[in-house]
């Protein structure tokens, strides 16, 4: 109890202990909790004051002080990220590192991540936090500290070949085992390491049996040691809500405690929930009630949307005049679409929240949910990527992690991780609906924490599809069949790095734990695939997932053309850019994607208007014009919309147009064609922040979201600023006479510094 002070502090609140409880204490006890006090505490550097640490923190800050490559492992909610960005900010403010590249899983979290570092290096103005993967121009001398996805590192490290930072922290870490994502992270980690062998590499993922295997990525010689936890600073509750026999309405509440279930009483619905899609939202809101902190977890977006209407329908009585939630539709209706769903449940304290959605709006979501403001938040699997979003109650019917994809043990103790609000409560529940129903939970809801075993992607494919590997190099690496052949095409480039960087499978560490005679017929395989790459081996690193085969058929598409001007991409502003991107989204798809030919059309409008910086209402505008004349509706039109944005344009197309423009210039070289070579614009950014626009860019580099910076862009009329003069002209900006929503004034106040409203 003595050092989970935040547990201490509730009890204190809410009368439960006295708040001169010390004077109670006995001598030796006080004088045991006085040395506790000065163990576990940290000394701010930056005001002089002094912040309290449990035991598992405090252990973790003095391991990472010593430098030695470290593995952490503890439950959600257990204060890892709270001590790592403590241990960030330290070396940095003390001179001990300069260079800072924090990774984590997805956009949100960059976007959670870097405001929290912002506020934590507040009082060290002279650190530059940014989730542009790029090296600031005119702020090298300045200590930098990145967050960025491991595709964002990857692109650093392409675009800069010098680039080594002198820590490297991995957040969600299990991610390493997760397909083509996790074989890209264990290059990205591998590439780091060997750019600067002294790189201090720090791992956290939630509680496994085996965190140390992350340590092998170490180079040799270095010290490696690894941190596990178990403790939970708040006491989750696992419940059972079961139909009664012969009754619909009558529901039987249970709390399972080690494999056993101890009835708590029935629960009688005032509605039948028929259909079965209603029996969710109904035991939710009627365990919720009007309390608020209830997440509800769905399989999917659409589920998502379908479930907070649901929701609402039963609170229809309850309609909020709230000032913030009112603000929020405002915002969504001005930058989603009008009838999005979203605004129609948000007045009845309902929200839903999904991957794809604008991080402005999910962002907004997430403070009014921890306010209180909205008290049901429908959610699909983002949360378990991370986010930080603490809850009294969790409810889940059946849990998926994708389409047909059973939530796994890991997944769900990792969401039942954010049931409790640390400080606020001192439990939380996890409240498990048709538990015993095999039609709705394929397996039984687990009832008991384990710990967890980490697997690598690339041992995956190794080990369970080596023949399939073997025989899709030996087929050449054919195209189409995206989702199939991602896994095998990913493994297939990160096997060829190991054989290129140490002369042959056999003789790279990583690979001594195969067989050997297997490893080597992997080998022999890939040096037949690679016969007739005429490639540098340099284009193997940069273009990870992509078959060096498959680039060379490019190459020799490419070499066969005789308007090689054509297949030079516009810049997303001229008038025939739509035409060019056409075609270059076709010889993509033809040699390197796979992507149904059918879909170049919507495709090239989306990249292209999305690099012209369009406002995604715009896009989903345009995007409706097209389908609904094919048999779409605009719910779908939405989401489908923000996925594509997601899933294609800064991603799918982004990975492959890199690739592309790579063996472009390679073909224009081989021409003597230096004219044409430096024509070629620089995708990669542009589609990674939806903007082509260097003042967006900049906007963003400070920290806005493109909401925002395309809203204010339109009253700043130099289009070329760099951040120092972007930040600027953002301090000049009377906010009061610019028509934009408060919710973006609010993140303007924010990146200039000022008090927020």
């Amino acid at each position: 109890m003595m050092t989970n002070r935040s547990a201490v502090a509730l009890a204190v609140q809410r009368g439960l202990v006295e708040s001169a409880y010390r004077d109670e204490i006995p001598p030796p006890l006080l004088l045991d909790a006085l040395r506790r006090d000065v163990e576990f505490s940290l000394v701010d550097t930056t005001t002089g004051g002094f912040s309290q640490v449990n035991r598992f923190q405090m252990l973790v800050y003095r391991t990472f002080g010593e430098g030695s490559w470290l593995s952490i492992s503890a439950p959600t909610s257990s204060g890892k990220s709270f001590i790592l960005q403590r241990a960030v900010h330290d070396v940095i403010t003390s001179a001990d590192a300069h260079t800072v590249v924090y990774v984590v899983p997805t956009r949100a979290l960059v976007q959670e991540l870097e405001q929290e570092l912002r506020s934590r290096f507040a009082g060290a103005p002279n650190v530059f936090i940014t989730s542009i993967p790029q090296v600031p121009h005119g702020s090298v001398s300045a200590p930098v500290v990145y967050v960025l996805t491991q595709e964002r590192l990857q692109l650093l490290l392409t675009e800069h070949a010098d680039f080594a930072p002198d820590v490297l922290v991995v957040d969600e870490a299990q991610k390493i085992g997760e397909g083509p994502r996790g074989i890209l992270l264990e290059q990205v980690i591998d590439q780091v390491g060997q750019r600067k062998a002294d790189v201090r590499t720090v791992f956290a993922s939630p509680m496994t049996s085996n965190p140390q295997v992350l340590l092998d990525h170490a180079p040799p010689g270095r010290k490696t040691q690894s941190v596990a936890a178990e403790q939970v600073a708040v006491n989750q509750n696992l419940i059972w809500v079961s139909q009664v026999p012969r009754k619909a309405k009558r529901w039987t509440v249970e709390l399972c405690i080690n494999e056993e279930t101890l009835p708590l009483g029935q629960l009688d619905l005032p509605q039948t929930p028929s259909p079965e899609s209603k029996r969710l939202p109904m035991i939710a809101a009627a365990l919720g009630g009007s309390i608020g902190g209830n997440l509800v977890y769905v399989s999917g977006a659409a589920d998502a949307e379908k479930t907070a209407v649901q929701l609402a329908e039963m609170f229809r009585a309850t309609l909020s005049n709230d000032p913030e939630l009112a603000a929020l539709v405002d915002l969504v209706q001005r930058t989603v679409h009008e009838k999005y769903a979203l605004a129609a449940v948000l007045p009845y304290g309902v929200a839903f929240h999904y991957g794809n959605m604008p991080l402005l709006i999910r962002s907004e979501i997430e403070r009014l949910f921890r306010s209180g403001k909205i008290r049901f938040l429908v959610c699909t699997s983002t949360l378990i990527e991370g986010v930080n979003l603490p809850a009294r109650s969790i409810f889940v019917r059946g849990p998926q992690k994708g389409k047909g994809k059973p939530m796994g043990e890991m997944d769900f103790w990792n969401l039942a991780g954010r049931a409790g609000r640390q400080g606020k409560e001192f439990q939380g529940n996890v409240i498990c609906i048709d538990p015993r129903n095999p039609h709705i939970w394929k397996e039984p809801p687990p009832t008991r924490r384990l710990r967890y075993v980490i697997e690598r992607a690339t041992d995956r494919v190794f080990l369970n599809r080596r023949q399939e590997l073997l025989d899709y190099i030996a087929a050449g690496t054919p195209r189409g069949r995206p989702k199939e052949y991602d896994p095998l095409e990913y493994a297939f480039v990160y096997f060829l790095g190991e054989r290129i960087r140490f002369g042959s499978l056999a003789a790279s560490p990583r690979m001594a734990k195969y067989d050997l005679a297997i490893v080597n017929e992997l080998d022999a395989a890939c040096a037949t695939g690679m016969a007739p790459v005429e490639l540098p081996t340099e284009f193997i690193l940069r273009n990870p997932g992509v078959s060096p085969i498959a680039q060379q058929g490019l190459l020799e598409y490419l070499r066969a053309k005789k308007a090689i001007e054509e297949a030079i991409p516009a810049e997303p502003g001229s008038d025939d850019a739509l035409d060019s991107y056409m075609r270059v989204i076709g010889i993509i798809s033809q040699h390197l994607s796979g992507d149904p030919l059918q879909l170049t059309y919507p495709h090239a409008l989306l990249v292209v208007n999305w690099m012209r910086g369009y406002s995604l209402a715009r896009l989903i505008s345009e995007n409706w014009k097209y389908w609904k004349d094919h048999g779409r509706q605009l719910p779908d039109v939405i989401r489908r919309t923000m996925a594509d944005i997601e899933e294609y344009a800064r991603f799918r197309f982004a990975k492959y147009s890199a690739c592309y423009v790579d063996v472009l210039r390679f073909h224009l070289t081989e021409l003597n064609r230096v004219d044409l070579v430096e024509e070629i614009p620089r995708l990669n950014m542009w589609l990674e922040f939806g903007t082509s626009i260097a003042t967006q860019l900049s906007l963003i580099g400070l920290g806005l979201s493109r909401t925002s910076a395309i809203a204010v862009s339109e009253y700043i009329p130099e289009d070329n600023l760099d951040l120092e003069a972007a930040l600027a002209r953002l301090r000049e900006l009377n906010l009061d006479t610019v028509a934009v929503s408060p919710i973006i004034a609010n993140e303007i106040r924010r990146v200039r510094g000022d008090a927020v409203a």
